[in-house]
């Protein structure tokens, strides 16, 4: 539930000679639909009429940031900061504009300029449960797991026992407790209907990690198609349950889950991984497409892909070393379960054994579980897995 100043994206990318399609059917780019689009015209023509009116600016924000997450394009994310810009310049901003702001921060991977705007967000209203919920999971990703669990704990006071309790759970799972979390969250309530689809969508996503760091493939894959169901266009969802498949070779239903998704370059990504492991004539466009993406981001500064360029290096290049700096990086900003695969991983393929150590160490302290890891992590002069 997954820059202070407002982002200059570039509308097009860096290309070192044109890539024409011998087929004039090959889809080179998806954009958000048009409707999409039309949809904001009214909140945006609101918030035109009425600069001074809060709630229409929150609301375009809010549009803006569902709509940037769903399409995985930044773009978005810069007009829902543009759209708060007027309310953030205020001597004192609205609390709910901190808080829509640090989500912002979040999605740009800027996590402690993100982390200061809910605390001066909670110094106002202490029992926003959002912003409670955002902090959170900010802590959880770092793996700041003592302060995540602190932060979970205001949600049983400000926030339904359904978020709190998923919460809770999600943040014990990566620190220690991982057999117990999965029973308490494998309940009924998971499937209770009143409960609105985003929250069931998201406790099964939690699901689906903690099934597959217990080893259990078949119950996250059962866990990854119930989230689906009630979040087909979440490309968090599509981009795990893509991951599993390719880790259980099954490439060619990767294309199948992800029809149509070439827009959103982690999407992009798994597309041209499982073209290439099958032969698929669309592997090479996929790849170039998405190698002229990842120049555009390191020409724009953008490094919130930073594991992506290591999966991108090991399964495109071989490049283990360049994949390891990468992976290291990331890791230095952010500690999922996906991001310790790909640093383990990595290390493995370039023999570091520091590296290797590092992990072992970070996992022997917070004493997290994943049967999926090799032990010893790999660094024995053995390539590893790929995740």
């Amino acid at each position: 539930m997954t820059a202070a100043a407002l982002l200059a994206v570039a509308a097009g990318v860096a290309v070192a000679a044109p890539y024409l399609p011998d087929d004039d059917g090959t889809v080179l780019e998806r954009v958000p639909a048009r409707s999409e689009l039309e949809r904001l015209a009214p909140l945006r023509a609101a918030v035109a009429r009425a600069p001074d009116d809060l709630e229409a600016a929150l609301a375009l924000a809010t549009a803006f940031i569902e709509l940037g997450r769903r399409n995985s394009d930044p773009r978005f994310i810069a007009y829902a900061q543009a759209a708060l810009l007027r309310w953030l310049a205020r001597p004192q901003p609205p609390e709910r504009a901190l808080v829509l702001d640090a989500i912002t921060l979040q999605y740009l991977h800027q996590f402690d300029a993100a982390l200061v705007l809910l605390d001066r967000a909670l110094a106002l209203e202490p029992r926003d449960a959002q912003a409670w919920l955002t902090r959170a999971s900010l802590l959880e990703l770092r793996g700041d797991y003592a302060q995540a669990r602190r932060a979970c704990a205001h949600l049983v006071r400000t926030a339904d026992a359904f978020t709190a309790l998923t919460c809770l759970a999600s943040v014990a799972s990566r620190d220690g407790q991982l057999p117990a979390s999965y029973r308490t969250l494998t309940t009924p309530a998971a499937l209770d209907t009143r409960v609105p689809p985003a929250l069931r969508a998201w406790r099964l996503t939690v699901l689906a990690e903690m099934a597959e760091r217990l080893g259990d493939d078949a119950a996250a894959e059962a866990d990854l198609r119930g989230a689906l169901r009630l979040a087909a266009d979440d490309p968090y969802v599509k981009t795990a349950y893509a991951d599993l498949l390719l880790r259980t070779a099954r490439p060619g239903e990767v294309l199948t889950l992800l029809a149509g998704t070439e827009a959103q370059d982690p999407l992009l990504l798994r597309l041209a991984i499982a073209a290439h492991r099958i032969g698929n004539r669309q592997a090479a466009p996929w790849m170039r497409s998405y190698e002229e993406r990842l120049r555009a981001a390191q020409r724009d500064g953008d490094r919130t892909h930073e594991r992506e360029q290591a999966l991108y290096l090991l399964e495109a290049t071989g490049d283990a070393a360049s994949a390891l700096a990468y992976a290291r990086r990331n890791w230095a900003v952010q500690r999922e379960p996906a991001d310790l695969r790909i640093y383990a991983h990595a290390a493995a393929s370039a023999r570091s054994a520091a590296d290797c150590a590092l992990l072992a160490r970070w996992i022997t302290e917070t004493h997290y579980e994943d049967r999926r890891l090799p032990s010893p992590l790999g660094c024995d002069g053995s390539p590893g897995s790929a995740p």
